[in-house]
């Protein structure tokens, strides 16, 4: 299938060129709500800068850093935003509620949804504006593109361009299936029946007792993190993306083994206006691999924190946002 204003990138082919400064700062803030406080890092140049980007963490207990209790050891967010504040573009990450220093009371964990995120990351480009920052952009990764992508399609979208970084172009429910397929067939194939049964019932709206969960399977659907599963999986990103009025620029990369390169091609052609870009080599974690072997991703990309981010990323970044002064 052919696609318009889709660009194929090679990690040592990338042809942008930006202004870098000197040096870049950071410094924390903390952002009030009414469940406690958001605790974030934000990189920017010495100098100061125009616009700001808000990065918004991927699933689970992913920090503003890119890294994760569960052995993911990155360090791609604070890659990202040092790289964009060396180009002249403040950037904010911040630790999710319930996730680092954004402490959550632990008896309201099981009352999370994805509304819940939706609504603190408006209020972290919010708080970019009281800044001063004349132009905010929300970068979100993983499942931080679905959060991005349902602010974005607000009838007041409340800033002033989007970027889906491996972000997902099906419903959550079509997302599990296709990652833990990759997990378990053919070598599992009872407990593919068994969490493709899960899934169904969770997308229904249905709540899942704990004794119908395998063992195997209760780190994914235990009944503590079914809400918000639950949540997630009433959000269409094809939709929202049709319904989306701000410019926007779609990031995958060609050996991401969690959100293959046609969750891109899924929302590019839901809103042709947008631009795609496909970085070869690049895995879910903004990294490049020389294979798309999942296990060996784990083992040598996921968890090596020295590995520097994909090559052109940044700078393609900074491009879609220097192409959009007022």
């Amino acid at each position: 299938m052919v696609m318009k204003n889709v660009k194929l990138f090679l990690c040592s082919a990338v042809a942008v060129l930006v202004a870098t400064v000197a040096v870049a700062q950071s410094r924390e803030v903390v952002v009030e709500r009414d469940w406690g406080n958001i605790s974030a890092t934000i990189d920017e140049p010495t100098e100061g800068a125009e616009c700001a980007v808000l990065i918004v963490a991927g699933s689970g207990p992913t920090d503003r850093y890119g890294n994760s209790g569960a052995g993911l050891n990155t360090f791609c967010y604070k890659m990202l935003g040092e790289a964009l504040a060396e180009g002249g573009i403040a950037a904010m990450r911040y630790d999710k509620r319930g996730v680092g220093l954004s402490v959550l009371p632990a008896e309201d964990v099981p009352n999370l949804v994805l509304e819940d995120y939706i609504d603190d990351a408006r209020a972290c480009v919010e708080y970019l504006r009281k800044e001063g920052f004349e132009r905010v952009f929300v970068a979100g990764h993983s499942e931080g593109g679905l959060i991005a992508l349902s602010l974005a399609a607000e009838e007041e979208c409340c800033f002033d361009g989007v970027v889906l970084l491996c972000a997902p172009g099906f419903n959550m429910a079509d997302i599990l299936n296709y990652q833990l397929s990759k997990q378990l067939v053919p070598a599992y194939m009872g407990l593919m029946v068994q969490s493709t049964q899960i899934i169904g019932r969770l997308k229904a709206g249905e709540r899942v007792a704990e004794e119908d969960i395998p063992t195997e399977l209760m780190g994914l659907f235990h009944p503590v993190v079914q809400p918000f599963i639950i949540s997630s999986m009433k959000y269409e990103p094809a939709e929202l993306a049709l319904k989306c009025r701000v410019p926007m620029l779609v990031v995958s990369g060609g050996r991401d083994i969690q959100v293959s390169v046609s969750n891109g091609n899924r929302i590019h052609e839901a809103n042709p206006s947008a631009e795609h870009l496909v970085f070869e080599n690049m895995t879910h974690v903004l990294k490049d691999a020389d294979t798309s072997e999942r296990m060996t991703q784990i083992m040598s990309i996921y968890t090596n924190a020295n590995l520097p981010i994909t090559e052109g990323l940044a700078p393609a970044i900074i491009e879609f946002v220097n192409s959009l002064h007022k």
